[in-house]
């Protein structure tokens, strides 16, 4: 399945680059993320733990950046996750690029999601697929933008994770769903 997301950061891309390269700062920025730990430049390894009501999952996965491109600030992230107790896994293909906006940077991103498993059977409706990870992505910026201005505030500190270590899932399809109903 295939996702398009943006946001916006309140920096150049020149330096938003930089900031969104250091994959283990910035990925603790998304909700669910445990950690995330190099392997090497472009490879890391990590853990995502999504709620779902009473079910509780933990996937472990590697990701890798290609096309790396540090002039015109695109790349691809490809990324793979597994569950820790076998009820499936997740694959994606993320090409993302900083464009200039207004003074700061707006992100384009473009997924290709693959579910298998049990995973799959939670995420069989595509357009509600599309509102989580709309809301995922709004909750990460909203992350990232605030560790930025903290980060401006305290000068060089380092980016913190968000309070909450596990994705809801519940609550991003209460979100996703009242944003319809607005809509």
């Amino acid at each position: 399945m295939h996702i398009d997301n943006q946001f916006e950061i309140p920096l150049p891309p020149d330096t938003a680059w930089p900031i969104l390269m250091n994959v283990p700062e910035t990925a603790a920025c998304f909700p669910g993320v445990g950690s995330i730990e190099p392997i090497s430049t472009d490879q890391f390894k990590g853990r995502v733990t999504v709620k779902l009501g009473p079910l509780t999952m933990v996937f472990a996965g590697h990701m890798r950046i290609e096309n790396r491109d540090d002039m015109v600030h695109s790349a691809t992230i490809k990324a793979s996750w597994a569950e820790a107790k076998g009820r499936g896994n997740a694959n994606t293909l993320t090409k993302f690029a900083l464009h200039e906006q207004s003074g700061g940077t707006r992100v384009t991103m473009h997924s290709d999601l693959q579910l298998a498993g049990q995973v799959a059977q939670y995420g069989r409706g595509v357009g509600m697929i599309s509102a989580i990870s709309a809301q995922l992505i709004s909750t990460f910026a909203e992350n990232l933008r605030a560790k930025i201005q903290a980060r401006s505030a305290d000068g060089e500190a380092a980016l913190k994770p968000p309070a909450n270590p596990e994705i809801s899932a519940l609550t991003l399809i209460a979100k996703a769903l009242g944003n319809r109903i607005k809509g």
